[in-house]
Protein backbone atom coordinates (compact mmCIF):
# COMPACT_ATOMS: atom_id res chain seq x y z
CA UNK A 1 0.00 0.00 0.00
CA UNK A 2 1.36 3.14 -1.07
CA UNK A 3 0.42 6.01 1.48
CA UNK A 4 1.42 9.77 -0.25
CA UNK A 5 2.49 13.05 2.08
CA UNK A 6 -1.19 14.44 3.69
CA UNK A 7 0.40 16.95 5.47
CA UNK A 8 1.69 19.84 3.39
CA UNK A 9 3.25 23.22 4.61
CA UNK A 10 1.56 26.78 3.64
CA UNK A 11 4.03 28.87 1.94
CA UNK A 12 7.91 28.17 2.68
CA UNK A 13 9.11 25.49 4.75
CA UNK A 14 12.70 27.32 5.05
CA UNK A 15 12.36 30.95 5.84
CA UNK A 16 15.32 33.26 6.13
CA UNK A 17 15.26 35.70 9.24
CA UNK A 18 18.35 37.96 7.64
CA UNK A 19 20.60 39.82 9.67
CA UNK A 20 19.94 39.79 13.17
CA UNK A 21 21.60 40.69 16.35
CA UNK A 22 21.92 38.38 19.72
CA UNK A 23 20.82 41.56 21.61
CA UNK A 24 17.71 41.52 20.18
CA UNK A 25 16.51 38.25 21.69
CA UNK A 26 14.26 35.70 20.93
CA UNK A 27 13.32 35.55 17.17
CA UNK A 28 10.23 33.60 16.45
CA UNK A 29 8.50 32.73 12.82
CA UNK A 30 4.93 31.07 12.45
CA UNK A 31 4.56 28.23 9.81
CA UNK A 32 0.92 26.79 8.37
CA UNK A 33 0.63 23.06 7.68
CA UNK A 34 -2.36 21.69 5.82
CA UNK A 35 -3.94 18.35 5.58
CA UNK A 36 -3.80 17.75 2.12
CA UNK A 37 -4.90 13.99 2.74
CA UNK A 38 -8.46 12.14 2.55
CA UNK A 39 -8.59 11.33 6.89
CA UNK A 40 -7.50 12.91 9.82
CA UNK A 41 -4.06 13.54 10.83
CA UNK A 42 -3.01 13.16 14.22
CA UNK A 43 0.09 15.31 15.47
CA UNK A 44 2.37 13.75 17.58
CA UNK A 45 5.68 15.13 19.07
CA UNK A 46 8.01 17.68 17.70
CA UNK A 47 11.60 18.31 18.14
CA UNK A 48 14.56 20.46 16.97
CA UNK A 49 18.32 20.27 15.80
CA UNK A 50 19.34 22.65 18.47
CA UNK A 51 18.46 23.30 22.08
CA UNK A 52 18.64 27.20 20.57
CA UNK A 53 15.39 26.32 19.10
CA UNK A 54 11.98 25.19 20.33
CA UNK A 55 8.91 24.02 18.30
CA UNK A 56 5.16 25.00 19.62
CA UNK A 57 2.19 23.15 18.11
CA UNK A 58 -1.47 21.70 19.96
CA UNK A 59 -0.34 18.19 20.11
CA UNK A 60 -3.76 17.14 21.39
CA UNK A 61 -5.36 18.59 18.06
CA UNK A 62 -6.95 15.79 15.37
CA UNK A 63 -6.28 17.96 12.03
CA UNK A 64 -9.36 16.61 9.94
CA UNK A 65 -8.66 16.83 5.79
CA UNK A 66 -8.10 20.39 4.67
CA UNK A 67 -7.83 21.98 7.78
CA UNK A 68 -4.29 23.88 8.53
CA UNK A 69 -2.47 24.07 11.98
CA UNK A 70 -0.15 26.63 13.34
CA UNK A 71 3.15 25.87 14.19
CA UNK A 72 5.72 28.56 15.91
CA UNK A 73 9.31 28.24 15.57
CA UNK A 74 11.35 30.41 18.46
CA UNK A 75 15.12 31.00 17.68
CA UNK A 76 17.21 32.02 20.61
CA UNK A 77 20.41 33.60 19.00
CA UNK A 78 22.51 33.98 22.49
CA UNK A 79 26.19 33.00 21.90
CA UNK A 80 25.36 31.85 18.49
CA UNK A 81 27.19 34.01 16.00
CA UNK A 82 27.55 33.59 12.17
CA UNK A 83 25.85 31.87 9.98
CA UNK A 84 23.30 29.56 11.35
CA UNK A 85 20.26 26.92 10.08
CA UNK A 86 18.43 25.49 12.33
CA UNK A 87 15.68 23.11 11.66
CA UNK A 88 12.35 21.93 13.64
CA UNK A 89 10.68 18.75 12.80
CA UNK A 90 7.07 17.61 13.66
CA UNK A 91 6.06 13.40 13.19
CA UNK A 92 2.34 12.64 12.37
CA UNK A 93 0.28 9.70 11.97
CA UNK A 94 -3.14 9.08 10.51
CA UNK A 95 -5.01 5.06 10.31
CA UNK A 96 -3.83 4.71 6.74
CA UNK A 97 -0.40 5.57 8.08
CA UNK A 98 -0.39 3.12 10.77
CA UNK A 99 -1.67 0.26 8.81
CA UNK A 100 1.21 0.55 5.80
CA UNK A 101 4.47 1.40 7.87
CA UNK A 102 3.77 1.04 11.89
CA UNK A 103 5.77 4.41 12.26
CA UNK A 104 4.83 8.14 11.68
CA UNK A 105 5.66 10.66 8.74
CA UNK A 106 8.16 13.85 9.51
CA UNK A 107 7.35 17.13 8.11
CA UNK A 108 10.80 19.73 8.43
CA UNK A 109 10.69 23.40 8.78
CA UNK A 110 13.55 25.57 9.49
CA UNK A 111 15.14 28.80 9.94
CA UNK A 112 18.06 30.56 8.58
CA UNK A 113 20.33 33.74 8.58
CA UNK A 114 23.27 35.73 10.05
CA UNK A 115 23.46 36.51 13.75
CA UNK A 116 25.87 39.06 14.57
CA UNK A 117 26.52 38.34 18.49
CA UNK A 118 27.08 41.30 21.21
CA UNK A 119 30.47 42.22 22.18
CA UNK A 120 30.82 39.95 25.13
CA UNK A 121 30.25 37.07 23.52
CA UNK A 122 32.21 37.68 20.98
CA UNK A 123 35.35 38.45 23.54
CA UNK A 124 34.81 35.17 24.49
CA UNK A 125 34.70 33.04 21.53
CA UNK A 126 37.74 35.22 20.12
CA UNK A 127 40.02 35.59 22.98
CA UNK A 128 43.41 36.27 21.57
CA UNK A 129 43.42 39.82 20.67
CA UNK A 130 45.89 40.64 17.42
CA UNK A 131 45.17 44.62 17.58
CA UNK A 132 42.44 46.65 16.74
CA UNK A 133 41.13 45.00 13.74
CA UNK A 134 41.80 41.29 14.09
CA UNK A 135 41.35 38.51 17.00
CA UNK A 136 41.90 34.69 16.77
CA UNK A 137 39.74 31.86 17.95
CA UNK A 138 43.26 30.34 19.28
CA UNK A 139 47.15 30.98 19.12
CA UNK A 140 47.98 27.56 20.05
CA UNK A 141 47.45 24.02 19.35
CA UNK A 142 48.21 20.76 21.16
CA UNK A 143 49.16 18.30 18.07
CA UNK A 144 50.07 15.62 20.71
CA UNK A 145 51.98 12.29 19.28
CA UNK A 146 52.84 12.35 15.83
CA UNK A 147 54.75 10.47 13.27
CA UNK A 148 57.19 10.96 11.36
CA UNK A 149 55.37 12.09 7.91
CA UNK A 150 52.18 12.27 9.92
CA UNK A 151 49.94 15.49 9.27
CA UNK A 152 47.38 17.15 10.87
CA UNK A 153 44.92 19.97 10.06
CA UNK A 154 43.61 22.34 12.37
CA UNK A 155 41.48 25.61 11.99
CA UNK A 156 41.80 28.89 13.04
CA UNK A 157 39.15 31.40 12.91
CA UNK A 158 39.95 34.77 12.80
CA UNK A 159 37.63 37.82 13.31
CA UNK A 160 37.55 40.91 11.34
CA UNK A 161 36.48 43.68 14.13
CA UNK A 162 36.17 46.64 11.55
CA UNK A 163 34.47 44.50 8.57
CA UNK A 164 31.31 43.98 10.35
CA UNK A 165 33.18 40.77 12.52
CA UNK A 166 33.15 38.85 9.66
CA UNK A 167 34.29 35.61 10.47
CA UNK A 168 37.27 33.77 8.48
CA UNK A 169 38.40 30.14 8.46
CA UNK A 170 41.73 29.39 8.20
CA UNK A 171 43.56 25.72 7.85
CA UNK A 172 46.92 25.37 9.28
CA UNK A 173 48.26 21.93 7.35
CA UNK A 174 51.51 20.60 9.52
CA UNK A 175 53.75 17.43 8.63
CA UNK A 176 55.89 16.33 11.12
CA UNK A 177 59.91 16.24 9.53
CA UNK A 178 62.02 13.40 10.38
CA UNK A 179 64.76 15.84 11.88
CA UNK A 180 62.66 16.93 14.95
CA UNK A 181 61.95 14.43 16.76
CA UNK A 182 60.54 14.81 20.85
CA UNK A 183 58.69 17.31 21.99
CA UNK A 184 58.55 20.45 19.76
CA UNK A 185 57.32 24.15 19.88
CA UNK A 186 56.84 25.03 16.29
CA UNK A 187 55.74 28.55 15.04
CA UNK A 188 53.70 28.00 12.47
CA UNK A 189 52.86 31.80 10.55
CA UNK A 190 49.64 32.26 8.91
CA UNK A 191 49.03 35.07 6.73
CA UNK A 192 46.19 37.20 6.83
CA UNK A 193 44.64 40.00 4.12
CA UNK A 194 43.58 42.58 6.18
CA UNK A 195 41.50 44.91 4.33
CA UNK A 196 44.47 45.64 1.33
CA UNK A 197 47.17 45.00 3.44
CA UNK A 198 48.66 41.39 4.55
CA UNK A 199 49.50 40.77 8.09
CA UNK A 200 51.73 37.63 9.32
CA UNK A 201 50.00 35.78 12.60
CA UNK A 202 52.21 33.26 14.48
CA UNK A 203 50.66 30.24 15.89
CA UNK A 204 52.18 28.05 18.15
CA UNK A 205 51.86 24.21 17.60
CA UNK A 206 52.73 21.77 21.06
CA UNK A 207 53.69 18.18 19.07
CA UNK A 208 55.88 15.32 20.37
CA UNK A 209 57.18 14.32 17.01
CA UNK A 210 58.03 9.54 17.36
Amino acid sequence: MFVADTLIVVGLATVSLGTIQESDGVREQRFLLRNGGQEAVDLMQGYTSCGCTTIHFDKARKLMPGDTASVTLRFNPRGKGGEFEETGTIEYSSEQLRAATKRPKRVSLSLTGNCITSEETLMRQFPIRVDDRLRLSTDRFDLGRMRVGQTKDRTVVILHTQEANRKEMLTLRFTAEGDKRGLQHIPYPLIVRDGAAKKEIIIMLDVFIN
